[in-house]
C-alpha cells in the first residue's frame, strides 16, 4: 500500500471516533452519569492547561487571532465573528464522530444527553449533550490562560445546537445580560442557530 493510500486510510477510518464514544459510555456503566461528567471536565481542562498561554495587546489583535485559527481558543473549530464579540461556530468539531457512530451503532445513546442534564444542573447551563460539555469546558479553562490589553480574557455559552439538532439556549434570566454583551439581538441569535452550531462571547472585564 503506498504512504498516500495509508494517509487517506488513517484520515477516514472512524475506528478512533466511534471507539471513543463507547469509551465514554463505559465510564457511564461504571460510575453514571456523575462520573462521565468529571471525567469529561478533567479531559477538556487538562487539555486547555497543556497548550501555550497568550497575551494580545489590543483587542483587534485578539479578534485576528481567532478568525484565523492562531489562538488556542478555536484551534479546534472554524468560527466566524458576528461582531466584535459574538463568536459564532460554524459546525461542531465532534460534527463528524457524531455521524460515523449513528452510522455504525445507531441512535446516539441517551446517556451522552442525559450527562449534559446533569451538567446543566450542577457546573453551569448550555450543553446540549456529551460533546458540549468537552467543548465549552475547554473554551472557559482556554479563555482563562488568555490576556487582552492585560485582561485575562471571559467566556459565556449562549446557544448550541449539537449534531442531533438538539437546541439548548441560556436561561430566560441570563439570556438578556449575553446578547447585551454580544451585541446581538435575540431574532439575530435564532437567525444564526438556523445555520450554525454555536453561539458564544469573549470579553475582558
Amino acid at each position: 500500500m503506498k504512504a498516500s493510500q495509508r494517509k487517506a486510510l488513517k484520515d477516514d477510518n472512524p475506528f478512533v471516533d466511534v471507539a471513543a464514544y463507547l469509551f465514554l459510555e463505559d465510564i457511564a456503566d461504571k460510575q453514571g452519569a456523575s462520573g462521565m461528567n468529571n471525567y469529561l471536565v478533567s479531559l477538556a481542562t487538562s487539555l486547555a492547561n497543556s497548550m501555550p498561554a497568550e497575551e494580545y495587546d489590543t483587542w483587534d489583535q485578539f479578534v485576528d487571532s481567532l478568525q484565523k485559527g492562531e489562538s488556542i481558543i478555536t484551534t479546534f473549530e472554524t468560527i466566524i465573528m458576528a461582531t466584535s464579540n459574538c463568536v459564532v461556530t460554524t459546525e461542531c468539531p465532534f460534527e463528524k464522530g457524531w455521524q460515523e457512530y449513528t452510522k455504525r451503532i445507531g441512535s446516539f445513546s441517551k446517556i451522552h444527553y442525559e450527562v449534559a442534564e446533569y451538567y446543566n444542573a450542577t457546573v453551569k447551563p448550555g450543553a446540549s449533550d456529551s460533546q458540549c460539555i468537552i467543548h465549552q469546558t475547554f473554551r472557559k479553562a482556554a479563555a482563562e490562560r488568555i490576556k487582552v490589553g492585560g485582561k485575562v480574557l471571559r467566556y459565556a455559552q449562549v446557544a448550541a445546537v449539537s449534531p442531533g439538532s438538539n437546541k439548548t439556549v441560556a436561561p430566560d434570566e441570563w439570556l438578556p445580560i449575553l446578547l447585551a454583551k454580544s451585541g446581538i439581538s435575540h431574532t439575530m441569535l435564532n437567525m444564526i442557530l438556523r445555520n450554525n452550531a454555536c453561539v458564544w462571547i469573549l470579553y475582558t472585564e
